[in-house]
């Protein structure tokens, strides 16, 4: 893990065009859930939302991760915003590394976007649990992204680019909602909200709750 910002000048930034489109709807789904407290995003990506979003959630600490490459530009984009102070340096983080996991602070809530279909499914398997080993009782998931539902495409669109995922690498592929329902409820998740969003993504909202099945 790195123990501060990377000296990454305007040219390491990165931009992601569905950064751009999905902010918004996201913002307002997020100001509803968040609380003064610590964010942990799982998979940051270009580090785009935090930049674009600090500002709209009071009291929160934005904790970006993801694996060592992908700091450069996150850190960047941190700096870049008016609430940069509320933003931590990047931890490195694979979702399937427990060590990893057990290295991250303390957080209140996790985040991740579009990350679960450029994942195996051992990956994503992995990233449930070990979240949930590390949430306390009453930390929120919130997941954005494409869904299947009922093993189909909710649109042309989605359809096309499950096609491309999966020709572009094995195990990479858009996730039916009812089985990534599962897999979260036999990790000790529960499903509190759930929002149709945007250019066919969806987002659930999860909640950790502890029982004597699942410590």
């Amino acid at each position: 893990m790195i123990s501060g910002r990377s000296s990454s000048g305007p040219s390491a930034l990165r931009s992601s065009p569905s950064c751009e489109r999905n902010r918004e709807a996201l913002g307002a789904v997020l100001e509803i859930w968040l609380t003064p407290g610590t964010l942990l995003e799982v998979g940051s990506g270009t580090g785009q939302h935090a930049a674009y979003l600090i500002d709209r959630l009071d009291g929160v600490q934005w904790q970006p991760s993801d694996r060592t490459p992908d700091h450069g530009s996150i850190n960047g984009w941190a700096a870049t915003a008016e609430s940069s102070a509320r933003i931590h340096p990047a931890l490195a983080l694979d979702a399937t590394s427990y060590d990893q996991w057990c290295q991250l602070p303390d957080f209140d809530a996790l985040l991740t976007v579009n990350t679960l279909h450029i994942m195996d499914w051992d990956a994503v398997i992995a990233l449930f649990s070990n979240a949930a080993r590390q949430a306390r009782d009453g930390t929120l998931f919130l997941m954005y992204g494409p869904f299947h539902v009922g093993g189909k495409p909710t649109s042309e669109g989605n359809a096309v680019f499950d096609v491309q995922l999966r020709a572009e690498e094995t195990g990479m592929g858009i996730r039916d909602i009812g089985e990534v329902r599962a897999l979260a409820c036999s990790s000790g998740w529960v499903e509190i909200a759930h929002y149709h969003m945007p250019a066919n993504n969806q987002m659930l909202v999860l909640e950790r709750k502890r029982t004597s099945a699942s410590q």
